[in-house]
């Protein structure tokens, strides 16, 4: 009796473990390898997040995220990859600053058509 309660127990575990061994369900598929050496021009990137330790990776990489949304990593202590994740994050903060004041002025020029009324 207890050897069949046993059982599923083990089959349970060992599927757990070859899981794990497999990665499936670990957040650390996606980590950089290495980071990239060639500067990145400013007008490619959207966007970045960081990746290190706290995120199951083993190197710790700032990865940009293009416009084309291709990933490229780079070492967060370049004084070049610093530089471009504060214009980003000046970026982001104006974006959100325009959005609070609320739609722009219609443009100047043409003006809006007016739909007839029915009489």
């Amino acid at each position: 009796m207890a050897l069949r309660l046993l059982l599923p127990l083990l089959l349970l575990a060992a599927t757990l473990l070859i899981a794990q061994a497999q990665g499936i369900g670990s957040s650390a598929s996606d980590c950089c390898l290495k980071n990239s050496r060639n500067a990145i021009p400013s007008n490619w990137v959207k966007s970045y997040s960081l990746q290190g330790p706290e995120s199951g990776c083993l190197l710790r990489a700032v990865v940009f995220t293009t416009k084309r949304n291709k990933k490229i990593c780079a070492s967060p202590t370049d004084p070049a990859v610093q530089k471009l994740m504060q214009n980003l994050d000046k970026k982001v903060k104006n974006d959100k600053q325009d959005k609070k004041k609320g739609p722009s002025p219609r443009p100047r020029g043409r003006p809006k058509r007016q739909k007839r009324q029915r009489v």
